[in-house]
């Protein structure tokens, strides 16, 4: 799409040394994905040493827009540190629970509300991906069956974007003044294995993508029906693994908590 302007959320969790980083492979990989921060308004590079493991504190903005990226957890949840898909490092998010206290944890990115919102993509283009690799499916709740990837504004209010897995199976949802557009896969993805998921919107159209980054096999591609018109958010919160408020919390009774590794996030607003 031609791309008037450039909002890149970037999660490409790497480190430049240490135990995550310790051969020139990786360290090379990761030096590849900081490119893609240059010039941009958020990137979140992850470039300082960590160990696999290790809870994730948070991040801070490589890129030019004024951001805090925090972790929130609630019932005991975290992210930590683990193996990336190229060498580097992803995060981890809680482990499913089937019985208990359910365990929950989102990193949340949040703009500054005392300047223009840089991530309102109003009736520009988007784009919204994430590399994800989902843990298997375990029975216990009916209702953990939404598991979130990335969302910004919640359903019913009046804009959203949101990539899920709905029982294994990917969506992307966007709403905005003319409506909601919802585009669903076919099929779960497998589990324990890379995946790119990326949702665009250009002009009037909506179309959804899913990479096998382990495979050879071309992107299946799928196409909504319906424009969801301007998106406006008005400095909502953005999380990364799990559903929060619009304080930026956990919510409540179900976090739609994605159960896996996350490598990368992209928000593109053009």
């Amino acid at each position: 799409m031609t791309v008037r302007r450039l909002v890149v959320l970037l999660l490409t969790i790497g480190a430049a040394g240490g135990c995550a980083m310790g051969d020139d492979t990786a360290t090379a990989a990761h030096r590849a994905r900081a490119q893609d921060l240059r010039g941009v308004d958020l990137g979140l590079g992850f470039d300082h040493v960590v160990v696999p493991g290790d809870l994730v504190p948070g991040a801070a903005n490589d890129g030019t827009a004024t951001v805090d990226v925090s972790v929130v957890t609630a019932g005991g949840g975290r992210l930590t540190w683990t193996p990336g898909r190229t060498g580097g490092t992803a995060v981890r998010t809680p482990a499913y629970a089937a019985e208990g206290t359910v365990p929950a944890a989102a990193l949340v990115v949040r703009t500054d509300p005392t300047t223009p919102d840089p991530f309102d993509p109003g009736a520009a283009d988007l784009v919204v991906g994430v590399d994800f690799r989902a843990d298997a499916a375990t029975a216990g709740r009916p209702a953990d069956d939404g598991d979130n990837l990335v969302q910004r504004g919640r359903y019913g209010e009046p804009a959203q974007l949101k990539l899920q897995l709905d029982h294994g199976v990917p969506s992307c949802r966007l709403a905005g003044t003319l409506g909601e557009v919802l585009v669903r896969g076919d099929q779960p993805v497998t589990p324990d294995r890379w995946y790119r998921l990326t949702c665009t919107r250009s002009g009037p159209s909506v179309r959804m993508e899913l990479e096998d980054l382990e495979g050879s096999a071309p992107p299946q591609t799928w196409l909504g029906a319906g424009d969801p018109g301007a998106m406006v958010f008005d400095h909502a919160p953005l999380s990364i693994g799990a559903k929060v408020t619009v304080r930026g919390r956990l919510a409540g009774g179900s976090a739609d908590q994605f159960h896996g590794t996350i490598d990368r996030v992209v928000v593109d607003v053009g």
